[in-house]
């Protein structure tokens, strides 16, 4: 994966087009037909799965740093691992709505 793209996955900062940022949530999950309001979710849902298969301090240091390029060797989730995903996203919703549960 790009390391730039990548970057908008594990600091929080936009490095590229915002159109990557779904189609790499889609890609890591499995899941397609994201939408604006789930990304927060879905960002913490896959947050573990990526700090176990990126530990370099450098993606997660919050800032926006465009010298940081390259390609990064990310593997494609597993089956497991996207349930876990997936479980980990449904445990944030509110079954009334669908919607995000209030955070705090």
């Amino acid at each position: 994966m790009n390391i730039q793209r990548l970057r908008n996955l594990t600091t929080g900062k936009l490095h590229t087009e915002m159109g990557h940022v779904y189609v790499d949530l889609e890609w890591i999950t499995g899941e397609r037909g994201l939408m604006t309001h789930m990304l927060p979710d879905v960002f913490r849902a896959v947050e573990p799965w990526l700090r176990e298969n990126v530990s370099d301090w450098r993606f997660w240091d919050g800032e926006h740093d465009p010298t940081h390029t390259g390609d990064f060797d990310l593997p494609v989730p597993t089956t497991e691992e996207r349930a876990e995903m997936l479980e980990r996203y449904r445990e944030v919703l509110d079954p009334d709505t669908n919607r995000s549960k209030p955070h705090g």
